[in-house]
């Protein structure tokens, strides 16, 4: 009887602490030629019809690497992938018709830097919420990956500090929803 109730008990246990033992596991996907980690958007004000989301993608070893050449999700009526340059002075996010990984390599979309874009938001984006984020890659195809909500500043996923995007531009730590050219 006491062993039943042990064993009861530690399988309750188990179950609680999997979710917090996970986060690791618990985002990764792969393609044929690109493992994905950690797709998260920042939550948006209420009024907000668009946002940004982020992740990271690394080119598998023994490929020719992949690019993202795009990304759909049902929460969005559109997604662009951007990125910043500087012109005249000011920094300026505008679209681009990839961004590539090569084997062996890792490229973390994140505030700063690359991003995607959502426009035409069909309700604002809830921190604590998952949406589906299909990206779409040039080698790979369509990856879907389940996206967590993170708060409206948050600059990297739920538990990781270093959000450091691989091509972020000196001085670009801040929002990716606005000033874009073009639009």
């Amino acid at each position: 009887m006491l062993s039943r109730y042990v064993a009861r008990t530690a399988l309750i246990l188990l179950a609680a602490l999997l979710p917090a033992l996970a986060p690791a596991t618990a985002h990764a996907y792969e393609g044929k030629a690109v493992s994905v980690a950690h797709p998260w958007a920042r939550a948006t004000p209420g009024g907000s019809t668009i946002g940004a989301a982020y992740v990271e993608f690394s080119g598998l070893k023994g490929t020719q690497g992949d690019k993202l050449i795009g990304a759909s999700s049902p929460v969005a009526g559109r997604i662009e992938v951007h990125t910043h340059e500087m012109a005249d002075g000011v920094m300026k996010m505008r679209k681009v018709d990839s961004v590539g990984v090569a084997a062996g390599e890792t490229r973390k979309l994140a505030p700063g830097g690359d991003h995607l874009m959502m426009f035409d938001l069909k309700a604002p984006l809830k921190q604590g919420e998952v949406f589906p984020l299909t990206l779409k890659f040039e080698i790979s195809g369509d990856i879907t990956v389940d996206a967590a909500i993170e708060s409206v500043g948050a600059m990297a996923p739920n538990g990781m500090s270093d959000a450091a995007p691989s091509n972020a531009k000196d001085g670009m730590e801040g929002s990716d929803a606005g000033g874009h050219e073009g639009h």
